[in-house]
């Protein structure tokens, strides 16, 4: 595991970072499940409504053909009735109901299928926002409801002008239902390391670990994530805490992806144990429909999760009315870029390593530094900027963001993938 120094920490307890609707979408398409029951199963999925994002914009269903980039916002939820009381992982998951309705796991997954790549943005659960429509500030998550996403879809886009597409709340039962139904997912440890509050503990060195559903979210919930320095002989803790916690998180669900396309493509058990375990408890915006779903699986089947880039939004920790949180960085190049990406003003430029680039071509005479430049922020009151145009373009630029996960995470081991 690799670690970079702690920049900010604070309190709570993190609920588990969750799978968003692409696997859904993909393996029910390759694995041959099938229209009549896929239109079925998402047929008797929750659903909740979500204002249009502005005038004119009421259509979110993908019409037939359409391989429009869309932004889906993902929240994760408690849900204790799936954690036995006999399990070792069950107390970090009681006594709940304190803490009211709340997710720390917040992030916008772009879905871009004109170049088959996706993008994870990840909001850390104490970032502090205007609240939309006035003058007053909170954290990010005072704006969740999971059965009223409106107000927290307000605030991103009036703060980051990010425009939501779409929906998914998924719970603790699904996300361990999912891992459990791929046959668990491999993660490799450097090092021992464990997390007394959730009960996650890996007690063996230089290991390919195989997580099942329990301990799986007891792993994506740890905050108090500590190591075992073999030179010190000595437990370390990540100091890092939201932000080491978000990168194990993406780490993961990318794992967890690979694993669900490899086995559904030959596995049409796995596909249906997949879409079972998800719907179960999922809700979803109505105008995710399941021919939606089913379009957009098949716009991304050749998907590579090795090219997906995740992030997290770029921020300072400060202390305001005595509450430690964090504050949006929005003017440095690389949260320039990052917002370009989600608001649709650029796509991402593939620099893992070993991925294959995008199959249609960019053709643009916008130059990165006129991007930055004129990238900018919808201020509180819901009017948005518009930047200058500053040259002819055909197509949005691509724009290289380096991936800098902090905390600590699993190395790439290559063969330990998943």
């Amino acid at each position: 595991m690799s670690t970079t120094p702690s920049r900010h920490g604070h309190s709570g307890k993190q609920r588990a970072f969750l799978l968003f609707n692409i696997v859904l979408a993909v393996v029910t398409v390759l694995a041959g499940s099938g229209l009549v029951y896929a239109n079925w199963k998402l047929g008797n999925r929750q659903v909740v409504s979500i204002d249009p994002v502005a005038e004119g914009d009421g259509n979110l269903d993908l019409p037939e053909g359409d391989r429009t980039a869309k932004n889906f916002l993902i929240t994760g939820s408690d849900n204790n009735a799936c954690i036995s009381k006999d399990s070792p992982f069950y107390g970090g998951f009681s006594n709940r109901a304190g803490y009211g309705e709340r997710s720390d796991s917040l992030m916008v997954v772009r879905v871009n299928p004109i170049d088959n790549q996706a993008a994870i943005l990840s909001f850390p659960r104490d970032m502090w926002v205007k609240q939309a429509g006035s003058n007053r500030s909170n954290r990010i998550n005072a704006n969740f409801e999971k059965k009223n996403p409106n107000r927290l879809v307000r605030n991103i886009k009036e703060n980051f002008g990010i425009s939501i597409d779409h929906y998914i709340n998924i719970d603790f039962c699904a996300f361990a239902a999912i891992v459990d139904a791929v046959g668990g997912v491999r993660v490799p440890f450097t090092f021992k390391a464990q997390d007394k509050m959730t009960g996650f503990k890996v007690l063996r060195a230089r290991v390919c670990y195989t997580f099942q559903g329990d301990h799986a979210l007891a792993y994506m919930r740890s905050r108090h994530y500590r190591w075992f320095d073999p030179k010190t002989m000595k437990w370390t803790r990540d100091g890092t805490s939201d932000w080491g916690r978000i990168s194990r998180q993406q780490d993961f669900m990318k794992r967890v992806i690979r694993k669900s396309l490899d086995k559904a493509k030959t596995n049409p058990r796995v596909a249906s144990g997949i879409l079972n375990a998800a719907l179960k408890n999922i809700i979803t915006d109505d105008k995710l429909t399941p021919l939606t779903v089913l379009q957009l699986g098949q716009a991304m089947k050749n998907f590579n999760t090795e090219t997906m880039g995740s992030y997290t939004m770029p921020g300072n920790g400060q202390v305001i009315d005595d509450m430690s949180v964090i504050v949006p960085d929005l003017e440095s190049a690389t949260s320039k870029k990052i917002l370009a990406v989600f608001q649709g003003k650029a796509s991402l430029k593939t620099t893992i390593s070993g991925a294959t680039p995008a199959d249609t071509p960019t053709v643009t005479t916008t130059t990165l530094a006129a991007l930055t430049a004129t990238t900018t922020v919808p201020k509180s009151s819901g009017t948005t900027a518009k930047p200058t145009q500053t040259s002819t373009t055909t197509t949005v630029p691509k724009v290289a963001i380096e991936q800098n996960p902090r905390g600590v995470v699993p190395p790439n081991d290559p063969n330990c993938q998943y």
